[in-house]
């Protein structure tokens, strides 16, 4: 449905399930620059600055604040 308003513009409105739709294709490109951005990191450090396996657990820590200040972002 459209709303005329008083020149020849139509203005398109959509549902909330359009919103809800962009708003997870949103969360998926995210998350795939999300993995680019954390793979690119790893290989441009120094290999003795290279997360090792007992530091996975802080990493994965702040990633996790990463993606609750990002998913606080759109919420309303």
């Amino acid at each position: 449905m459209a709303i005329e308003s008083h020149s020849d513009e139509v203005i398109p409105t959509y549902d909330e399930s359009y919103y809800e739709a962009l708003a997870s294709e949103e969360e998926i490109y995210l998350e795939e620059i999300e993995e680019e951005l954390r793979s690119e990191l790893i290989s441009d450090a120094p290999q003795n600055d290279r997360p090792q396996p007992d530091d996975g657990e802080e990493l994965e820590t702040a990633f996790e604040s990463y993606r609750e200040a990002q998913a606080s972002l759109f919420q309303e």
